[in-house]
């Protein structure tokens, strides 16, 4: 199929980023904060973020080269450029998750965590209303040290807008299959919202070839999260749970699914949990995976299912797909044909958040 032909297709990118503006961290964070805690908001210091004057997020001291890629990417904070960025990419709308705002998950203090998240969605919404419905944005939700709140901070974040939350890989302190969780997952169930984890931005610290390193694990971290989010029984006991693993590429999971079923098959007996079915079946059934140009991966999709693959450009990253969208996206057709390309390329999106 040409290039033309290609970007004729409904183009949605599932995972893109919105970095969080100098005014959000100047004005807008602190003045929606209550009088009594607005000296102790997070602060944008240099590329990273401090907390209670401790600055947080490695990523963004370690590497401040690339984070200037990012920051200084046309559109990056700017709607209306945004907007005209993704119209020259022929991408009709985007899933886009926070920049520096998942730093704030640092703060102990959960009274001042919850309030700054609040902010920050309240922000997202303002700014993904102003994109004429082009920008469907990832809210934080983050009552997983207060599970019972969850769903009221559902309904609030249905009150703005949005179609879809954003919970950590690993809270600090906290075991998602453990049974006093239980309030967030039904409560994230009855919504009948899509469930979004991002891939972590956490550097070991391993000196020579940190880069190098931290970019390999990081972009594929899901295989431990599925498994345990599996094996924990989460989705026997939430069937109407929905996941998508966003920006951690696809090539892992047909080995993931060949090896957990081994070892239902081979460990059955001493599993608990006891499942009741295979853990590929959860894959097919509850989970969906986003990824940028994972050509490996395309070459196994019989293996992962077209309904399960959403494709993403990863905009403003520099890792992402800007300036060669519709050669990846041709890439993809020819593997997997036009059918299952035009599922890929949008068609899925669209219907696991539900858009117009």
């Amino acid at each position: 199929m040409r290039r033309d032909n290609v970007m004729s297709m409904q183009v949605v990118s599932a995972d893109e980023h919105l970095v969080e503006s100098c005014e959000f961290w100047d004005d807008w964070l602190p003045g929606s904060l209550p009088a009594a805690m607005r000296d102790r908001a997070p602060k944008r210091v240099g590329p990273g973020v401090a907390l209670d004057g401790t600055t947080v997020m490695r990523t963004f001291t370690l590497f401040p080269d690339l984070v200037r890629v990012s920051d200084d990417a046309p559109g990056a904070t700017d709607i209306d450029v945004r907007v005209a960025v993704q119209r020259a990419a022929g991408i009709d709308a985007a899933i886009v998750y926070p920049q520096r705002a998942m730093a704030m998950w640092g703060i102990d203090d959960h009274d001042l965590r919850d309030a700054c998240f609040d902010a920050y969605n309240s922000w997202l919404a303002a700014q993904c209303s102003r994109s004429g419905g082009r920008l469907v944005g990832v809210p934080i939700l983050s009552t997983v040290h207060r599970p019972e709140r969850t769903a009221d901070a559902i309904a609030r974040l249905r009150e703005l807008g949005f179609r879809t939350m954003l919970l950590p890989n690993y809270p600090r302190d906290v075991r998602y299959g453990e049974r006093d969780m239980a309030p967030l997952w039904s409560a994230v169930e009855a919504s009948g919202l899509p469930l979004d984890f991002h891939i972590s931005e956490a550097p070991d610290g391993n000196g020579p070839g940190e880069l190098g390193s931290y970019l390999m694990v990081s972009f594929q971290p899901f295989r431990k999260l599925w498994s345990y989010l599996v094996f924990a029984g989460i989705f026997d006991r939430h069937p109407g749970l929905r996941v998508v693993f966003a920006e951690g590429g696809i090539s892992w999971i047909p080995s993931a699914l060949d090896h957990a079923d081994r070892i239902h098959r081979e460990f059955h007996a001493h599993l608990r949990p006891m499942l009741t079915h295979e853990p590929s079946h959860y894959w097919h059934t509850h989970c969906w995976a986003t990824f940028m140009d994972d050509p490996r991966g395309l070459d196994q999709i019989d293996h992962i299912g077209a309904d399960r693959v959403l494709w993403a450009s990863d905009y403003p990253h520099p890792e992402g797909t800007h300036g060669h969208t519709a050669a990846v996206l041709a890439d993809v057709v020819a593997r997997v044909g036009p059918v299952a390309g035009a599922a890929i390329a949008g068609g899925n999106a669209t219907a696991v958040y539900g858009l117009g």
